[in-house]
């Protein structure tokens, strides 16, 4: 639908353009076609990200092999991350059990944020639907590094606690 209406603004500047008067300026109606439709093919742009954006996350949160194995890589990369840091002296505390307990309200906290920064955005253009997608996976990997899944102090793999 979205680039049916994209095709249909491009010729229908042609067939404007076409049955305009001799006498009327073509570079100048042309002109004032562009501005009246720029910011409609902006918006066209902008939805059709949205919406490879939502197809493509609906993807990977589903239960096919390959949405299971990329969310099982990200998740073992960001704990091996996670790891390190806590190995190097990092401790999350109180920090690390709240967001392993409300580790789903951040989850929807963080899309919520992101859909009412589109949704209230004055005229969203396709890089600033890509940078809230960046900006939300930037915002869940910050979620999982912290989520020590309710061990103590220490490492959350191994509950060891530190003294």
């Amino acid at each position: 639908m979205l680039s049916l209406q994209a095709v249909v603004a491009v010729f229908a500047r042609d067939v404007y353009l076409d049955h305009l008067s001799p006498e009327t300026s073509q570079a100048a109606a042309g002109a004032v076609y562009d501005a009246l439709v720029k910011f409609l093919r902006a918006a066209v742009r902008a939805l059709a990200a949205v919406a490879l954006f939502t197809a493509l996350g609906a993807f990977l949160t589903g239960p096919s092999r390959i949405a299971v194995l990329i969310r099982t890589g990200c998740r073992s990369g960001i704990a091996a991350f996670r790891d390190v840091a806590m190995s190097a002296g990092l401790r999350l505390g109180a920090v690390g059990r709240f967001v392993h307990r409300f580790k789903h309200w951040i989850g929807v906290a963080i899309l919520v944020v992101a859909a009412v920064v589109l949704f209230t955005w004055t005229y969203p253009t396709t890089v600033v639907v890509i940078w809230t997608v960046v900006l939300t996976l930037a915002g869940f990997a910050v979620r999982e590094f912290l989520d020590v899944g309710g061990a103590p102090d220490g490492d959350a793999r191994t509950g060891n606690a530190a003294h």
